[in-house]
């Protein structure tokens, strides 16, 4: 299968209730590299990189919100777009 790249913006309560931390566990769960990180707005950058069924999976378990404390309001998706190759998936603080 092809790998394929997303950036994944979520808006919410994302920060400060496990987000980044659960979302490197989907990560691994479904073989994605990348990064995860906090965003000055209050929102989550996810940059990913997979095959594209595992890339849909993790997409779609991040809008069910990974954590239990969190609350997701909107998901984008920005699909193709540049996302460094990378063997492991990591939060960047």
């Amino acid at each position: 299968m092809a790998t394929e790249t997303a950036i994944i913006r979520v808006t919410g309560l994302v920060q400060g209730v496990g987000f980044r931390y659960t979302t490197k566990h989907l990560a691994y769960k479904f073989e994605i590299s990348g990064t995860v990180k906090n965003l000055d707005d209050g929102s989550v950058e996810i940059g990913a990189r997979a095959e594209s069924n595992n890339l849909e999976k993790f997409i779609d378990a991040i809008k069910q919100g990974p954590s239990p404390a969190a609350r997701v309001n909107e998901v984008f998706i920005y699909k193709g777009a540049p996302v460094p190759e990378r063997k492991t998936f990591d939060i960047v603080y």
